[in-house]
């Protein structure tokens, strides 16, 4: 359905138009023993300090409450798996629906949000390097539909290929679309919108009809108790005294 978007003009041109290693001497059995009880010791160490980082070296989007909902293991958040079950809407009309959303089990739901990149104003001129809240390449944690875009989903501003399991992203009849709201008030009458189909941030006309899209802060999934963890820790750990002691 092709949008009547009532885009801020002076704002959006684009939507307008070897190492050699020395002989060494034999060592002696002592420290052999020595040495390989702190090899051992060190990869232990390592193994133990690799389980305490897993979970950030995995961070992706995982699938939550059988696939309707995908959690960002990166900035803390939930989205509904389908776009498009908000509809087309005011923006006034969109946030009034994510925030009186009971979906899953939970009912915190609210639409993503904005914050001023430069942590003090909104900057509404248009770039195209992030430095402004306007344009292309907006990509820091302060704005969760282009980080989720750029980041998350690993696309480029100008084109959307990665769309994850996400349903709705695209628009085949749309390039710069589809158009999500954002809850970011930008000047009295405008809202702050993010074009999915080309990863750009826009302002529009709250009576513009654009996307509601539903997020929540946290994982929606039981978090494990950490008891398992500790216990193989601690085991490494009294593995690797002992035979060092030995």
């Amino acid at each position: 359905m092709p949008l009547d978007l009532a885009v801020r003009p002076r704002t959006n041109p684009l939507v307008r138009a070897g190492r050699v290693c020395r002989p060494c001497v034999p060592p002696s059995a002592h420290a052999t023993r020595s040495r390989s009880h702190m090899t051992k010791t060190k990869l232990f160490a390592g193994l133990a300090a690799g389980l305490l980082t897993l979970g950030s070296a995995q961070a992706a989007l995982l699938p939550r409450a059988n696939g309707t909902m995908v959690y960002d293991t990166v900035t803390d958040l939930t989205w509904l798996t389908d776009a498009t079950l908000g509809g087309l809407r005011t923006q006034a009309d969109a946030k009034a629906w994510a925030e009186g959303l009971s979906f899953g089990g939970f009912d915190d739901w609210r639409l993503p949000t904005v914050a001023p990149v430069n942590g003090i104003a909104l900057q509404l001129d248009y770039a195209e390097d992030g430095s402004t809240d306007i344009g292309l390449n907006n990509a820091g944690r302060n704005t969760e539909l282009g980080h989720l875009f750029h980041v998350s989903l690993g696309n480029s501003s100008g084109s959307l290929t990665q769309t994850g399991s996400f349903i709705g992203l695209a628009d085949p009849a749309n390039p710069i679309g589809p158009v999500f709201w954002t809850s970011t008030a930008s000047e009295p009458g405008w809202a702050l919108a993010f074009f999915m189909g080309m990863g750009a941030q826009e302002q529009l006309s709250t009576d513009t009809l654009a996307q509601a899209w539903a997020v929540r802060v946290g994982d929606v999934a039981a978090v494990p108790e950490p008891g398992s963890l500790v216990l193989m820790l601690g085991g490494l750990l009294a593995i690797a005294t002992r035979r060092r002691r030995a």
